[in-house]
């Protein structure tokens, strides 16, 4: 073999072939060191290129951040944002064609699909749906009992029993479990990344939980409707579909009884805001494992620092109202959904009709989820040419249908016992029940479908309640996150063919859907709790963008410049939510609300010296505060103490002392007061929040006349 060249050396090195040298002769090998000639100097090792700054990476998410802190309302410069988009939308598509982005693989769990027989046990499966028969039967009159609850539970076990797929048989199974807790020890494994997950909890629970009783504090009409069905549950009454103001589905009411009652909250803004606040914590969860499925576990790390930080995800469980749930179970449902389209796992499948029916039974705007579900299956089926796996997706979506259907089996019935309340939500934004469309339908679809879809980057909408009035329902990072993870996405599909990649992008749209449709009233939408769902494939996008940045980042400039870069980017993300929903959000709340607690503290204060809960009234005034919270804030739920002016006389068959309250601008009010009872004294009452003053009329009881 011919001794290799310098040339041949470096050629092999930046080829990364390997080089074979010829071992030396025996006899060279013995020669002594004083008969060597004189050889030349041995080469130096060839420099390792030094990492290159990812340059058009990193500008093209700056302009992408720009160009979302320029068209911003209110003050925003439009065009100019959109100019640095479309900048920024150039170099990230350089960077493309270049290979500089580095993305989080399509199918990082290398799930292969389930090819194994599927089982079914026989007598459990009838047994159940007999029990979901008699379940629907027994449903009528719009009321849970003892034996409707007991058939619909049982029949939700067997159903499940009866598909469930257990490696080995139940038998086997059980015996596994069984001897695994009676094993006598237990091994506890801790890594690094577990440990990290627990901080990002830790973090998110501080930023979720802290003030929460406090923030925001006072409650409006909508509070004052749900603890007043609460407060039905607690006194014996078990509807299973709350009719009043225009109806609502019934998990959060028993699940706030539940709260009311354990852990002595009674009829409180904090037991509502307890009940949304738990489920939506727990509900990050799946955010995490639908981020891990659809990209690994750091993509599931950064969807869930974004959505727990998030200001919007954050605010919605704190109103206490139901628009939580739609995101809490949204989540699940296309987790499952997705491994067990991507595995053939009809577990998965099982479980994904869980948490739809689930779902279907706690928020209206989730009767979307069912035509999600369908359009994955059907991307699916477009992307699979096999048709046994086809066969099995099909098979898994009748099942996770009828596990759907039985867990709706009370609410089914009410349904179609009184279709008209169950729809009429629904029906009155969509179609013309309470009033006729005020353009074409045509033009109201696509104007619609243009406010919502930009709701993330530019208006969430007027609604004050649910977010930031005229602002964008993501903070400026997330936004220019998802810009980039959008594009990023489009990208990987084209280069995969991924069918998830595409399903999560058409989430986006279809989940807007129950914001979307509001034809009859498009001045509601975008409205930030009917499109609440829409922020988990929004939030993923974002994740997907972060990922993608930070692993290009380090890639080209090193680990060390790829950590510094996260820390830092998720500081300014924290603070910048923190500001958005304890500044910003909060003084909007209190602007618009009432001061219910301070004036029902005052009438407390009076009953609890010399007066009396019964005593006291707060007179009516237009567009001033809900009368039936000045009671629950005064501890009498219940009561409504509202009053109009033409109606004070009657209280003068009431035993004094008394005590009205009034609102400054009520000069009939007053004047009616000091008419009846002139020895009154008038008091005035600071608010904390500026304008939302009152005043208290006392009458003692030696001032009647």
């Amino acid at each position: 073999m011919r001794e290799p060249s310098l040339l041949d050396f470096l050629k092999a090195l930046f080829s990364g072939r390997r080089m074979d040298i010829p071992a030396a002769p025996q006899a060279q090998r013995a020669r002594p060191k004083a008969s060597r000639r004189p050889t030349a100097r041995a080469a130096k090792p060839a420099r390792v290129a030094r990492p290159r700054l990812p340059w058009m990476s990193l500008a093209a998410f700056l302009l992408f951040l720009l160009g979302q802190a320029l068209w911003t309302p209110p003050g925003g410069n439009p065009p100019a944002g959109v100019l640095a988009a479309l900048g920024g939308l150039g170099l990230a598509l350089a960077a493309l064609r270049k290979g500089e982005w580095r993305l989080a693989p399509t199918d990082p769990a290398g799930a292969k699909p389930g090819k194994g027989p599927l089982s079914y046990r026989r007598t459990p499966l009838l047994a159940g749906l007999a029990l979901f028969a008699l379940a629907f039967l027994f449903s009528g009159n719009n009321q849970f009992n003892l034996l409707n609850v007991s058939a619909w539970l049982a029949s939700l076990v067997l159903v499940l029993y009866a598909f469930w797929q257990f490696d080995g048989g139940p038998q086997a199974a059980w015996a596994r479990k069984w001897a695994a807790l009676w094993r006598g020890e237990w091994t506890l494994r801790i890594t690094q990344w577990s440990l990290l997950l627990l901080a990002a909890f830790a973090v998110i629970a501080f930023f979720r939980f802290s003030q929460l009783s406090a923030l925001p504090a006072e409650m409006i009409s909508d509070q004052a409707e749900k603890l007043l069905d609460v407060r039905s549950i607690l006194n014996g009454e078990y509807p299973i579909f709350f009719e009043r103001n225009t109806g609502r589905e019934p998990l959060q009411f028993y699940l706030a009884a539940a709260i009311a009652g354990v852990f002595g909250t009674g009829l409180s803004f904090t037991t509502l805001k307890i009940s949304m606040a738990v489920l939506a914590f727990a509900g990050l969860v799946y955010v995490y494992l639908l981020g891990e499925e659809l990209g690994g576990p750091w993509l599931g790390l950064f969807a869930l620092l974004l959505v727990g930080l998030g200001f919007w995800p954050n605010l919605l469980p704190r109103v206490g109202l139901r628009f939580a749930l739609y995101p809490v179970f949204a989540a699940p449902v296309l987790l499952y959904l997705i491994r067990g389209l991507r595995r053939g796992s009809l577990n998965d499948m099982l479980l994904s009709g869980l948490f739809l029916g689930l779902g279907l039974n706690g928020y209206s705007a989730f009767r979307i989820m069912p035509l999600v579900v369908a359009v994955g299956v059907l991307v699916y089926w477009l992307h699979t040419r096999s048709a046994a796996q086809r066969q099995r997706a099909l098979i898994g979506l009748v099942l996770l249908g009828l596990v759907c259907l039985v867990v709706c089996t009370p609410l089914l019935r009410y349904a179609l016992e009184q279709p008209e309340n169950f729809t009429w939500r629904m029906s009155s934004r969509l179609l013309q029940a309470e009033r006729p469309y005020p353009e074409p339908v045509g033009l109201l679809l696509v104007k619609n479908f243009w406010n919502a879809i930009r709701m993330f980057n530019y208006s969430g909408g007027s609604i004050w309640l649910v977010g930031l009035s005229g602002r964008p329902a993501f903070d400026t990072f997330s936004a220019a996150l998802l810009l980039l993870g959008g594009l990023l996405a489009v990208h990987r599909y084209r280069q995969n063919r991924s069918w998830v990649d595409l399903y999560i992008l058409l989430c986006l749209p279809l989940m807007l859907l129950p914001s979307m449709l509001s034809l009859a009233f498009p001045e509601e939408n975008p409205a930030m709790n009917r499109a609440s769902g829409a922020w988990v494939p929004a939030f993923l996008l974002a994740a997907l963008g972060l990922d993608a940045l930070l692993r290009t980042l380090r890639q080209g400039a090193g680990r060390w410049v790829a950590v510094l870069a996260s820390a830092g980017l998720l500081l300014a993300l924290g603070a910048l939510n923190a500001r958005l929903f304890f500044g910003d959000y909060i003084r909007q709340y209190d602007g618009a609300s009432w001061n219910h607690s301070e004036l029902g503290q005052v009438i407390a204060d009076y009953a609890g010296s010399f007066g009396s809960l019964d005593s006291a009234w707060v007179v009516a005034y237009p567009h001033w505060a809900d009368t039936r919270l000045v009671a629950m804030n005064a501890g009498n739920p219940g009561r409504d103490y509202g009053i109009w002016p033409d109606q004070l006389a009657d209280t003068l068959g009431t035993t004094a002392p008394k005590l009205f309250l009034l609102k400054p601008e009520d000069e009939g009010g007053l004047s009616e007061l000091q008419a009846l009872y002139p020895n009154g004294l008038l008091r005035y009452h600071q608010s904390r929040v500026p304008g939302k003053e009152f005043l208290s009329f006392f009458v003692p009881a030696q001032a009647e006349r």
